[in-house]
């Protein structure tokens, strides 16, 4: 009976979810909405599984119409493969990686389904929300109160460009957080009604190969001796999503680095999280993450001292 009632409410969650991609919440609620899903799928039989979630759907379809349905399937896919991985006890880092993955995918068949089909122009859409989301600066332009803020047609295509250009990059880290923090809820959540799946390592733990190092130098000589033909070329997209990339996990290391330094040194808890919110504001810190995949600093600062 608990098992029941608990999945009902996580279906009524799922559909409160789905109902918020309608509205401005989706800039939160959409990091949260296979959440429902990986917890349904990795509880329940298929059947019911399908019997929790297709009324779902069907609601959102009736007030929303089918556009609802496509997203509410875009989400449920990576969240069976989550669930999935759960039911056979995969390692915490292969469900992630996996879910992540399939994000990822799902978004490039979408992409490729609405190009040919439809006529979709993933440019021209991007050029068109930005230029509504910067028409009031544009009309200010020429008023007094604009300050020396000057919006123009060029600039927003330049900015649509270099926005479809990042999309490599920005789909990475999105479909990792997504996954990410599903794992932060079902974990816990699933072990409270008695299954228990695999967790990720401690994040002082967590250590990236050190061949990063010489993607990231490799990408940044390229950059500075590569010339406008490579910077505008297929190559110079390629160095501009995975520049970021690499930073991103420069700055991951960086900070399991700055708990395993307060694991050891019986560090304040608060300081290695002082420690990751001024790398979030001050980004170079992440040479610590360099330092600590190219030196063996975990070995020093372990080392027993004379």
């Amino acid at each position: 009976m608990k098992l029941r009632w608990t999945s009902v409410a996580w279906s009524v969650v799922y559909l409160l979810l789905l109902l918020s991609l309608a509205t401005p919440l989706t800039v939160v609620t959409a990091f949260f909405l296979i959440v429902p899903g990986v917890l349904l799928y990795t509880t329940l039989s298929f059947k019911t599984f399908a019997l929790h979630v297709v009324p779902v759907w069907l609601i959102c379809t009736l007030i929303f119409g089918p556009f609802m349905l496509l997203q509410a399937i875009y989400f449920i896919v990576p969240a069976i493969v989550m669930g999935h991985l759960y039911k056979k006890r995969a390692s915490a880092v292969r469900t992630i990686l996996s879910g992540a993955g399939t994000i990822m995918g799902m978004f490039l068949l979408v992409l490729l389904i609405s190009t040919v089909f439809f006529d979709f122009n993933l440019a021209t859409s991007i050029e068109d929300m930005i230029n509504t989301a910067m028409a009031p600066l544009q009309n200010m332009a020429d008023s007094p109160l604009s300050a020396g803020v000057a919006w123009s047609p060029e600039l927003s295509t330049q900015l649509s460009n270099l926005t479809v250009r990042l999309i490599p990059f920005t789909m990475v880290v999105c479909a990792l957080i997504i996954t990410t923090i599903a794992h932060a809820v079902v974990r816990p959540t699933l072990g409270s009604m008695g299954h228990i799946v695999p967790k990720l390592p401690p994040i002082r733990d967590w250590r990236l190969p050190r061949s990063l190092i010489w993607y990231y130098f490799a990408a940044l000589l390229l950059q500075m001796f590569g010339g406008e033909s490579v910077a505008q070329g297929f190559l110079g997209t390629i160095l501009l999503n995975i520049t970021p990339l690499l930073q991103f996990l420069f700055m991951i290391q960086s900070a399991s680095l700055f708990f395993f330094a307060a694991y050891h040194r019986k560090w304040n808890p608060a300081i290695p999280v002082l420690l990751v919110v001024a790398m979030v504001f001050f980004p170079p810190l992440r040479i610590v993450g360099i330092l600590d995949i190219a030196f063996p600093l975990r070995e020093m600062l372990t080392r027993p001292r004379r």
